[in-house]
């Protein structure tokens, strides 16, 4: 097996799409190929209350009505009609842990049964052997967030305790039934599995034995800064950043450290700005899962995916230059490429 630090990997069903892909999604002449990707948001709730959490204001800052749940058969049309218009993978995000949600399994299978690749984000609470053994089985790509690999340190960051030696045997889990394998996809190297490092001041000086942590167990390692949403900002200065100078500093040594693509962003810009739709718990269409866009483009409760692409491309025409047109409506131009 190579040796996951030897060259860039990706997560599987991310990034991991050729530029004809691209080009002929972007083209949107043949209704077999309008879509690369599709994001789903699972259930509220959540075991942790991490710092820079952006779901406890997220909900109001993405839009998202929770009260107002997609069903399974939501989900199913979703993942039904995505796959016949092209898309290969689906995102699962979470307002809270993806996996507290009762319908999680279900959603897989029927993702799976289209033969796309699902991808989930998770804290790794919930990741016993015989889960691990699901997902592994239904060819899920697991990005598991771990923001410290001290026990003190990480009950400090998500506000929580004895939840600690639970990740770290979710990830032995997922070692212990294949997780971790480098494969080919689409000429690209890819993985079906990462841990991603919210880095800030509280593991800054331990970002080393993180990424050692990942070498030894061949596990991609991703790391960036917080958004400035939800609980973030209340702890911004004490745990993040007190000076723009020294969060610059924090963007160097993410940038430094981080071994492979982020989740959403792509080679070619943002993932489903370019080639998809995120649903919201709600099922309304949008094109990020922590902020609302301001142009209402369909819900898949009442519209076809084909019909949510196509009002899509009218209000947000597909560009490839990474620009960003959530923060380009909220008047940040710093930020509106990204």
């Amino acid at each position: 097996m190579d040796n996951i630090n030897n060259s860039q990997v990706l997560l599987r069903g991310n990034g991991d799409f050729t530029i004809a892909q691209y080009e002929e999604v972007m083209r949107a002449d043949d209704e077999r190929h309008l879509m690369l990707s599709l994001g789903l948001t699972t259930g509220p709730g959540c075991n942790m209350r991490c710092i820079y959490c952006y779901t406890s204001g997220g909900c109001k800052e993405a839009g998202h009505d929770t009260g107002a749940s997609m069903t399974l058969s939501d989900y199913e049309k979703a993942i039904r009609d995505s796959a016949a218009l092209g898309a290969e993978s689906a995102i699962i995000v979470g307002v809270g842990e993806t996996m507290l949600d009762k319908k999680l399994r279900k959603i897989i299978e029927m993702i799976s049964r289209e033969g796309m690749y699902p991808l989930i984000f998770t804290n790794g609470t919930r990741l016993d052997r015989k889960t691990a053994q699901f997902l592994f089985d239904h060819n899920t790509t697991v990005y598991l967030s771990l923001d410290s690999t001290r026990e003190d340190v990480f009950n400090r960051i998500t506000a929580s305790k004895g939840l600690f030696p639970k990740v770290m045997e979710g990830i032995d889990n997922c070692v212990a039934v294949g997780f971790g394998k480098i494969t080919t996809r689409n000429g690209y190297q890819v993985t079906d599995f990462a841990i991603n490092t919210m880095l800030m001041r509280a593991n800054a000086d331990h970002i080393e034995e993180i990424v050692q942590f990942c070498r030894d167990r061949n596990i991609l390692f991703t790391c960036r800064l917080p958004e400035k949403l939800g609980t973030a900002p209340d702890y911004w200065q004490e745990l993040i950043a007190v000076t723009p100078e020294e969060e610059e500093e924090l963007r160097k040594i993410a940038s430094r450290y981080s071994r492979g693509g982020e989740v959403f962003r792509t080679d070619f810009g943002c993932l489903f700005w370019v080639t998809g739709v995120l649903l919201g718990i709600d099922g309304q269409a949008r094109l990020c899962y922590s902020l609302d866009n301001k142009e209402n483009f369909g819900n898949i409760k009442q519209d076809s995916m084909k019909d949510i692409i196509r009002k899509k491309l009218k209000v947000y025409p597909a560009r490839m230059d990474f620009f960003c047109p959530i923060h380009a409506e909220l008047g940040h131009p710093e930020t509106a490429h990204t």
